[in-house]
């Protein structure tokens, strides 16, 4: 850069650029110079090729020495410049939350639930997606998230009711709602709760009344043992342990403890772990899975991952077994059917219902409670547990000996 040269406007210079050219002649960096508080201040504007001039400077200096005559107003250049920052930043912060205020469910689902979603099970992929295509987006996609409201749940539901879909549909459709506005919440798009809670959901008991007598058992075990081996494997843990059928696809062999007898389940679908108890049946399973690894998963698909979805062959025999001109949903076979006859056996056998609780993984004892009607005998037996603690022969007014037989 050469010498500042003065403009033909007092107070401004520019400084020629040592190569650079603006027209035919060398490009300026033009400056301003003014007393500010007694001192010289000089302070650059910028180059003419990017469109300052001298005039521009002129009156830039004008206004501040305006400024500094009246005390009203910006000072210096730098003020000016932090204030056109501190503007520029509110605009692209308020021109951000009006496009949140303004994106909708079909937006956000596109381009930060869905892919997101990646980490779930293949099933439920599929059934969210269709979930979203049938029921949600129909109704929702393009609803504001920021003027989302119950009455707009209200029309998923009516409309999913009036197409003769289920209760539990219904349920998962606004759970999948649900996790579209927390994730909306967690983002800063939306401020509010859920507005679930104001719309009341279909009631239907889901509670599975069906399970296996041991002969019923024996019966699916011999089919599935000639139609697909690995699936009677995985039925006989759950038989055996009431495990569930996501918490066999994930075990591994860390967390089997031979010598103790025990596995570890990670992260069930209530998050608390706790371990399942190896019976023999157990035990003669995994010795046909088991060759020396430590690691890795226990069952694992025909190309060596994780099995994502019950097989068919499980699903076919089943059917062929049980479910034939069952309608009801409550009373058909499936895989979680072994988890409830797991139960059931426990609590026919005099198994206490805490006991049944810790086994099973319940978070909420209301869910053993439902098994509590198939002790009868065990009930009773309790009960009796009180009978003669008066006394021989004393009835229940104390003192008072019965003499004949107990009246009917």
């Amino acid at each position: 850069m050469g010498k500042r040269v003065k403009t033909g406007y007092p107070g401004v210079y520019g400084t020629p650029h040592a190569t650079r050219k603006h027209g035919i002649k060398p490009d300026l960096y033009i400056e301003i110079t003014y007393r500010l508080d007694g001192k010289k201040k000089w302070e650059g504007l910028g180059w003419m090729s990017q469109g300052m001039t001298p005039l521009k400077a002129s009156k830039i200096l004008m206004d501040l020495k305006e400024a500094h005559r009246t005390g009203h107003g910006l000072r210096t250049v730098a003020a000016h410049r932090e204030l056109a920052k501190e503007e520029a930043e509110e605009r692209l912060e308020a021109e951000k939350v009006a496009a949140r205020e303004a994106t909708t469910f079909e937006e956000f689902w596109l381009n930060v639930y869905w892919p997101l979603q990646r980490e779930k099970s293949a099933r439920s992929i599929a059934t969210e997606a269709s979930l979203w295509k049938l029921w949600i987006a129909p109704q929702l996609a393009d609803v504001a998230l920021m003027k989302f409201t119950p009455f707009q749940l209200e029309k998923v539901k009516q409309v999913m009711l009036k197409a003769g879909k289920s209760p539990k549909t219904i349920k998962y459709a606004f759970g999948v709602i649900s996790q579209i506005w927390s994730l909306a919440q967690r983002d800063g798009y939306v401020f509010t709760p859920f507005p679930g809670g104001q719309v009341r959901l279909p009631q239907q008991d889901n509670k599975r009344q069906r399970f296996l007598t041991p002969q019923e058992a024996r019966l699916l075990l011999e089919y599935l043992a000639e139609r697909s081996p690995l699936s009677h494997d995985m039925a006989v843990v759950s038989l055996f342990s009431g495990m569930r059928f996501g918490e066999i696809a994930s075990l591994e062999w860390q967390d089997v403890d031979f010598p103790d007898g025990r596995i570890l389940i990670r992260d069930p679908k209530n998050s608390q772990n706790r371990y399942a108890f190896i019976t023999g049946e157990i035990a003669a399973v995994l010795r046909r899975h088991h060759s020396g690894q430590r690691s890795g998963l226990v069952f694992v698909s025909r190309t060596g991952g994780r099995i994502d979805r019950i097989s068919k062959a499980y699903t076919r025999v089943v059917d062929e077994l049980f479910n034939e001109g069952v309608t009801d949903p409550r009373l058909r076979v499936c895989f979680h059917t072994l988890r409830h006859t797991y139960a059931s056996w426990l609590v026919q056998k005099g198994v206490d219902l805490y006991s049944v609780k810790e086994l099973m993984g319940h978070s909420d004892f209301k869910m053993t409670t439902r098994y509590s009607h198939l002790a009868p005998e065990g009930l009773r037996k309790a009960a009796k547990v009180v009978e003669g603690s008066l006394g021989d022969g004393v009835s229940p007014k104390v003192g008072v000996v019965m003499r004949g037989p107990w009246p009917t």
